[in-house]
């Protein structure tokens, strides 16, 4: 619940909230008045705790699509050129898992 994500170095509580989660809550009445009076009670501090969240979220997209930009260099380092087929060329075509395939279209036909 409150593990960080190593991809966009926010929780998914934190995301959704804006804030992270207390491990226990309070026990003590007078600590819950302690903590009634923390939260914002006007108009601006409920705007901030909003641009705020708004803020993380858009920092967590973009550390997202960076992660995705890394995973895709990494994979792409190692990837061999795409083989060129001329007319005429001779290939092996698979067809292992074609009547499966076939099957699983539910168009009410029968593969013999």
């Amino acid at each position: 619940m409150s593990s960080v994500n190593a991809s966009t170095g926010y929780s998914h509580f934190h995301l959704h909230l804006g804030r992270t989660p207390r491990l226990l809550p309070p026990l003590v009445p007078e600590d819950v008045k302690e903590l009634w009076k923390e939260f914002p009670n006007d108009l601006s501090s409920a705007l901030e705790a909003i641009m705020n969240l708004k803020t993380d979220i858009a920092d967590a997209h973009n550390a997202l699509l960076s992660a995705k930009i890394r995973q895709a260099n990494s994979a792409n380092t190692n990837r061999e050129e795409e083989p060129t087929f001329n007319i005429g060329d001779l290939t092996y075509l698979s067809t292992a898992h074609r009547r499966r395939e076939y099957l699983s279209k539910s168009n009410k036909q029968v593969a013999k």
